[in-house]
């Protein structure tokens, strides 16, 4: 029997580091759930967390047809890997429980190629079939699309541009890459903190977009450690446009000038002129991706 579109719903959650952002398909139109913060305490939690958002977006009389999660970290379709900041889930079928829960097949991704999926579906790399995400939250991730598209990898984590060394010499970290500690939303925040009187990185943000110049200073540092990764990865993967999503992408305005220099400074000849682009749905992305990854037609990755 054909469901009634109009009972049924389409449900993608992204799961960050400080936040979850749940995106639904209803009568046509993708909606948002308001934000909650992410339990880091217990698995249980983290569980409780989800199927309140379901119950949200899927109340009785509605039928969900099809839900996907985006975590930050190494995934397959069925279960969690590793994921840093919330290490209660390393190892979990997660996506098991929750089909067992709400009776429906679950799929899990890395959220960063969830976000590269949204910007394809909705926004920045709609006209590309061959495009990198470089994702600057509370870590750094990153996608790729080869051909249309997304590239899941071997286990899960291709993309994983958080660890891209740009120092052989550094003391290396078994959570986090050299990129990850050196140019995240959490790096620029312990940069802020230094500061007196100290900051955080929205505050930092605000005083550099004002002029301020110690402030600027800082963030002008950021964005060139950011891009010498930037052209060190395009140079790899000769993309047509490098999109930057997660929550430092509000700040793209004062991040451009400096990743599109080390671009044209460090980058190989092919690519020194790539396009550079912020991604259109910002640091909704990944719930966007989710969504789609939910809805019909079936997502083929590679």
């Amino acid at each position: 029997m054909q469901r009634n579109r109009e009972q049924t719903i389409y449900l993608g959650i992204d799961v960050g580091g400080t936040k979850i952002q749940g995106a639904y398909l209803e009568r046509g139109q993708p909606r948002l759930t308001a934000q909650v913060a992410t339990p880091t305490s217990d698995y249980e939690t983290f569980l409780a967390a989800l199927q309140r958002i379901v119950e949200e977006v899927c109340p009785a009389g509605k039928t969900l047809a099809g839900l996907s999660i985006g975590l930050p970290g190494t995934v397959t379709k069925e279960r969690v890997t590793w994921v840093p900041n919330l290490p209660f889930l390393n190892g979990r079928d997660l996506a098991g429980h929750l089909s067992s829960c709400l009776g429906i097949p679950v799929e899990l991704a890395n959220d960063a190629q969830l976000a590269l999926l949204g910007e394809t579906w909705r926004g920045a790399a709609q006209a590309y079939q061959n495009a990198i995400l470089v994702s600057v939250g509370t870590g750094v991730g990153g996608a790729l699309m080869l051909g249309g598209k997304i590239v899941r990898g071997m286990h899960g984590g291709a993309g994983a541009f958080g660890w891209l060394n740009l120092d052989w010499r550094e003391t290396a970290h078994g959570e986090h890459g050299y990129v990850e500690r050196h140019a995240s939303g959490s790096a620029l925040n312990n940069l802020a903190r230094q500061l007196d009187p100290s900051l955080n990185s929205h505050q930092l943000i605000a005083r550099a977009r004002a002029g301020e110049q110690a402030s600027l200073t800082i963030v002008q540092h950021f964005a060139s450690l950011l891009g010498a990764a930037c052209a060190s990865i395009a140079s790899i993967l000769d993309p047509e446009a490098l999109i930057i999503a997660g929550g430092l992408c509000e700040a793209f305005d004062l991040l451009a000038p400096a990743l599109q220099a080390q671009m044209h400074a460090l980058a190989s000849p092919g690519v020194r002129e790539l396009p550079i682009l912020p991604a259109l749905l910002g640091k909704d992305a990944a719930a966007y991706g989710a969504l789609r990854a939910a809805m019909p037609p079936r997502i083929h990755w590679t």
